[in-house]
């Protein structure tokens, strides 16, 4: 039986062959896997590619990530229990401009996300962003576990295989206040804590 390590290797392969879209395979540099320990703690999921991970080849997520450690330093001190990823592998475009990812797409994709999750088997993963977070509510649960309008950012929602726990993007925590800034990074000190990091 292939070990962790071996899986993630042949699912970067498979990941950097997918031609499910071809308007995305059209444009990109490169379909862009997540990285990170094949073991994890944490997993870590933003909804697609950033620019500098295509163009660098960076692991996918990489640089929000990267941006969240600002407000959550526990990350970038925990990289062997973190694993890092997107739910869409190619940076959406549409005639090779930038543009919002397509419902489609998405689903394309999850396969290899839920292969990530399957494979490294997190205690905790956190989806950066409100449209990350409601897709993956939407495939991992039957019956949605919040109702329409629920503020969703660092509730938990307990999933038999393991803990999910919606955190604002990097932007979205630039964009607030001094003082719900300052709040929110205490909330995430302490989630780092919770889960080991």
């Amino acid at each position: 039986m292939e070990d962790a390590v071996e899986q993630l290797e042949k699912l970067a392969r498979n990941v950097g062959e997918c031609t499910r879209c071809e308007e995305l395979v059209a444009c990109r540099l490169r379909a862009v896997p997540g990285d990170g320990h094949p073991h994890c703690a944490v997993m870590v999921v933003s909804l697609s590619p950033d620019l500098a991970d295509e163009a660098g080849g960076r692991p996918a997520g990489s640089t929000l990530v990267d941006g969240l450690a600002e407000f959550m330093p526990a990350l970038a001190t925990s990289a062997d229990k973190v694993y890092v990823t997107t739910l869409m592998k190619c940076v959406p475009r549409t005639a090779c401009a930038l543009r919002a990812p397509q419902k489609t797409e998405q689903d394309s994709c999850y396969p290899f996300l839920s292969k990530e999750l399957t494979i490294t088997t997190p205690h905790y993963v956190l989806p950066l962003g409100e449209e990350t977070t409601r897709y993956l509510l939407g495939r991992l649960f039957k019956d949605l576990p919040y109702k329409k309008g629920d503020s969703l950012e660092l509730r938990l929602f307990d999933n038999p295989a393991f803990k999910i726990v919606p955190v604002a993007t990097p932007e979205e925590l630039r964009a607030r206040d001094a003082k719900a800034r300052k709040e929110y990074v205490e909330r995430l000190r302490v989630l780092a804590q919770v889960m080991g990091l």
